[in-house]
C-alpha cells in the first residue's frame, strides 16, 4: 500500500473538518507552524500532527512509509495495553480509515497526548540536578521492572519516545509502531529503533521478543548515573537531544572509544563501564535485564578480553560516523531535495543569521547556508521555537558549523526575486548542535546510517512525484541519501567556504517578498490551487 506524501496530508489537515472521520478531531483545531501551516512531526513510519479539542489534546499519527501488518499490528498492540491499565502506556485507537486523501481513505492513529516533556528535553533542563536525575533513574528501574514482569517490549525506547513529568517521577512511553507483544511475534520486527540507543548488532540479527529494550535501557540507566556523579559528562561528550553520552560509534568498539575511557577512569563507574563494554560486544540476545545489570549478575562473558585504552590502536583508521539519520550537506540542495518529508540531519557552515518579524508582529530567525537569493537550505526559527530556545543565533553565529535535526519542509519559491529554499524548523531545545570544524567534517566525509532505510530518487522530477505521490519510472531503492563519496566530493565546495569573508546583506525584500509554493507541487487534479490557494494567501498575509 502506497501512503500519501508530507505535501498531501499537509494539504489534507487543512480542510481536517471535511476529512477526517473522527468527530471529536474533526470539531477540534490544527497546529500549525510559523507559517500557518499544518504542524509536522517526523518519526518511524509516521507523521504526528497535534489536534486540540476543547480541554483535550491528541496526538494523531498519519503513516507515510508502509509498515508490514499495520493493522494487525495495532489491533494487537491495542488489546494488550487495554488489558494492562498501565500508567505507563497511553489510550489510543486505531482508525483503518480515519482520513481521506484525495478521495482515498487511510489509517491513522488517534492517541491521548502525553504530559510532560521528552526525555532529551528534560535531559536538556535537569542534566545538572543530581536530584531530578535520580527520581528518573528509579523511574526508569520500575519501567523496566514492569516491561520484564509483563513480557512486552516497546522496540525504540530512546529520548523522543519516553515522556518524563513530576520532576522525573513519572514517565509514559508514546509512539508504539515497533512494540513487541507475544501475539505478534511471527510478525518480526517492523523497525530498527534509533541507533544511539540499540545494541551494535540488531541491524544484523533484528529480533523480536521482549528483550527487545534491555540495552537501550542499561544505556540510558548509565548514562544517566554518570551525569548525576559528575554533570560536565554531557559537555564532554557532545551530548544533546538525540545522543545522551554514548553513541553508535561508542557501541561498535567499546574498548577504544574516548567516552567509555574516559568514564572507566571515574572509580564509582568503572565496574559498570567494564560490564557495559562486555554487553556491547557480546550477542545482543545475552544483554541481562536492567535490575540484573545494576547487581553486576548475568553479565556475558566477551570472547576476548577488553581493553579500555580510549584511543583507537596504532594505524587503525578512525571509524567513520555512524548517524542516526541521513546526513546531509546544507549545501546540496539536490541531495535536501530528495529527502522533502523524512527526519534528516545537515550539516553546514552558516553564512547569515537574519531576525526579522512576520506582519503578524511575531518575530522569526532565518539562519541561511548560501545566498538566500538562490537554492538554499536555512533553518527556520518561528516565534514558538524562539520562546523555548535558550541561546538563539545571532550574528555572531556566522561562521559557525551546525547540525540540525528534523523534518525536511517542501521548498518554496519567489518567483520576482527567484530564489527555493528548503527548511528545517526548529520548534525544540536540542535540535541545533554547534560542532567543531573537524566533527563536522568527521561526520560528512564518513557518514552512514545505523539503521534507517532512505529511498533516492534518480532525477528532481521524480522527487517532485513522489514527494506529491505520484508513481515514478524509477522503483526507489533503500540507500543512504549521501554516500561517504558523495559527501567527500562536497567537502571541496565546502571548504571554499571556510575562508573569512562578508556576507553579502540581503535587501529587506527578504522578509517582506510574497512566498509562494512551487507551482509544480501543486496536483494537477486541483487547478484551483494553481492560481492563489491558501499557502500562497498565508504567505502574502505574513510576509505582506
Amino acid at each position: 500500500m502506497a501512503y500519501p506524501s508530507l505535501e498531501q496530508y499537509n494539504q489534507a489537515f487543512q480542510l481536517h473538518t471535511k476529512l477526517l472521520t473522527d468527530p471529536e478531531l474533526k470539531s477540534g483545531t490544527v497546529a500549525t507552524s510559523g507559517l500557518g501551516l499544518p504542524l509536522a512531526i517526523s518519526g518511524g513510519f509516521a507523521l504526528t500532527y497535534t489536534i486540540k479539542a476543547g480541554t483535550k489534546k491528541y496526538a494523531v499519527r498519519c503513516f507515510h512509509r508502509e509498515s508490514k501488518a499495520l493493522e494487525r499490528r495495532y489491533e494487537a498492540i491495542s488489546k494488550k495495553i487495554a488489558s494492562l491499565r498501565s500508567p505507563y502506556f497511553l489510550d489510543f485507537n486505531f482508525q483503518p480509515q480515519g482520513i481521506k486523501v484525495e478521495g482515498a481513505p487511510y489509517p491513522i492513529v488517534k492517541m491521548a497526548w502525553a504530559k510532560g516533556e521528552t526525555l532529551g528535553e528534560f535531559l536538556e533542563d535537569n542534566r545538572n540536578s543530581p536530584q531530578a536525575l535520580a527520581k528518573l533513574s528509579t523511574s526508569l528501574e520500575s519501567l523496566a521492572a514492569f516491561l520484564e514482569k509483563e513480557k512486552i517490549a516497546h522496540g525504540d525506547f530512546q529520548t523522543g519516545n519516553l515522556m518524563v513529568s513530576d520532576g522525573g517521577a513519572t514517565v509514559q512511553l508514546i509512539d508504539y509502531d515497533g512494540m513487541f507483544v507475544d501475539e505478534i511475534k511471527v510478525l518480526g520486527s517492523s523497525e530498527l529503533g534509533h541507533v544511539n540507543f540499540q545494541h551494535p548488532k540488531r541491524k544484523a540479527t533484528n529480533p523480536f521478543d521482549h528483550t527487545l529494550d534491555r540495552f537501550s535501557l542499561i544505556s540510558l540507566w548509565l548514562a544517566l548515573k554518570a551525569l548525576r556523579l559528575d554533570p560536565s559528562v554531557w559537555d564532554r561528550t557532545n551530548s544533546e537531544l538525540d545522543a545522551i553520552v554514548f553513541r553508535a560509534n561508542d557501541f561498535t568498539d567499546p574498548g577504544s572509544s574516548p567516552v567509555f575511557g574516559m568514564l572507566a577512569g571515574n572509580k564509582a563507574l568503572s565496574g559498570d563501564i567494564k560490564n557495559f563494554a562486555a554487553v556491547c560486544v557480546s550477542a545482543m540476545e545475552k544483554a541481562p535485564a536492567l535490575a540484573d545489570f545494576i547487581a553486576g549478575k548475568n553479565i556475558p562473558a566477551p570472547a576476548t578480553e577488553i581493553r579500555i585504552t580510549g584511543s583507537s590502536q596504532p594505524g587503525k583508521p578512525k571509524p567513520g560516523y555512524i548517524g542516526a539519520y541521513d546526513i546531509l550537506s546544507a549545501l546540496d540542495y539536490d541531495a535536501c531535495l530528495r529527502r522533502v518529508g523524512d527526519k534528516v540531519e545537515v550539516i553546514g557552515k552558516i553564512i547569515e543569521v537574519k531576525l526579522d518579524k512576520a506582519r503578524n508582529g511575531k518575530q522569526y530567525i532565518f539562519v541561511n547556508f548560501g545566498d538566500w537569493r538562490g537554492r538554499i537550505f536555512k533553518i527556520s526559527i518561528w516565534s514558538e521555537g524562539l520562546g523555548v530556545l535558550r541561546s538563539k543565533p545571532d550574528s555572531s553565529w556566522v561562521g559557525k558549523w551546525i547540525s540540525v535535526i528534523g523534518l525536511m519542509e517542501p521548498p518554496y519559491v519567489s518567483k520576482r526575486y527567484k530564489y527555493s529554499h528548503l527548511s528545517i524548523t526548529v520548534a525544540t531545545i536540542g535540535q541545533m548542535t554547534v560542532l567543531s570544524e573537524a566533527d563536522a567534517r568527521w561526520r560528512l566525509a564518513g557518514s552512514k546510517v545505523g539503521g534507517h532505510a532512505s529511498v533516492s530518487a534518480g532525477s528532481n522530477k521524480e522527487t517532485l512525484d513522489r514527494i506529491k505521490g505520484r508513481q515514478t519510472s524509477a522503483a526507489p531503492q533503500a540507500s543512504s541519501a549521501t554516500s561517504a563519496s558523495t559527501n567527500q566530493a562536497l567537502l571541496n565546495k565546502i571548504r571554499a567556504s571556510t575562508q573569512p569573508s562578508t556576507p553579502t546583506k540581503p535587501s529587506h525584500s527578504q522578509s517582506q517578498t510574497t512566498v509562494r509554493r512551487t507551482p509544480s507541487y501543486t496536483p494537477p487534479t486541483r487547478p484551483k490551487q494553481q492560481e492563489k490557494g491558501l499557502v500562497a494567501k498565508i504567505f502574502d498575509w505574513i510576509f505582506g
